[in-house]
């Protein structure tokens, strides 16, 4: 069943990413007519945004990894009250510790060290604006792609001895998000956006009656980034 709902969750995704990037180049054909978007006050449907911001991961993830800084730019165009955007990011988690104890009172009995858990984020999104006043805009939307995650550590576990290994993985992402944007000049505006991300996996499991062979695995993170966007 896991693995079902995970493989509902690929499709889906990938059917939404497509309709997204369908509807970006569709919108794209109307902005060669100098289309007034109602985005800043301006001319322009298009923008170049960077970003900066922090990640905080929960759950099992922030159990081991810190809060790190992130960082992505963003391809955006504007259609009427919509944005739509196409992203490219990267976060890297160091690890709480620097090495983790399987007992913390026998510290024989192994370790495990691991090196930092990193990102690189693939994802499209859109979101609805709202004019406030002449020079400001709340926004709410959703953002949808991958994450292609990789990671290495080095373990004595007192049985087995040393054992020195690394993991990569993609992981399907949907974050829903706010945010709002002040215009500091024709072409350019500043803003501050908040995200609540979680990220879906399907490994191998038990293989028992219950989940079929597969587990499901949820990781989830809050972010919120600075975002400083070029209008042309």
């Amino acid at each position: 069943m896991h693995h079902n709902f995970n493989s509902f969750c690929k499709k889906l995704i990938k059917s939404v990413v497509l309709t997204c990037f369908t509807l970006f180049i569709y919108t794209s054909a109307h902005a060669q007519g100098g289309y007034y978007s109602g985005y800043n006050g301006g001319q322009s449907n298009w923008g170049i945004s960077v970003l900066a911001g922090y990640d905080v991961p929960t759950g099992d993830l922030g159990t081991t990894f810190k809060a790190a800084p992130t960082f992505g730019i963003s391809v955006k165009h504007n259609y009427g009250d919509f944005t739509f955007n196409a992203n490219i990011g990267f976060v890297s988690y160091k690890p709480k510790l620097d090495t983790f104890y399987y007992d913390p009172t026998d510290k024989t009995a192994g370790y495990i060290k691991y090196d930092n858990y990193s990102s690189l984020q693939f994802f499209v999104g859109a979101a609805y604006n709202v004019a406030i006043g002449d020079q400001a805009k709340f926004y709410f939307g959703i953002d949808l792609g991958s994450y292609y995650n990789y990671f290495s550590y080095v373990s004595n576990d007192g049985l087995y001895g040393y054992d020195a290994g690394n993991s990569t993985d993609e992981e399907s992402y949907v974050a829903p998000k706010l945010g709002i944007n002040f215009n500091v000049s024709d072409n350019i505006s500043l803003g501050v956006e908040g995200k609540y991300n979680f990220l879906f996996s399907s490994s191998s499991g038990s293989g028992d009656a219950y989940d079929y062979g597969y587990v499901t695995t949820v990781n989830k993170t809050f972010s919120g980034n600075l975002v400083l966007t070029y209008n042309f």
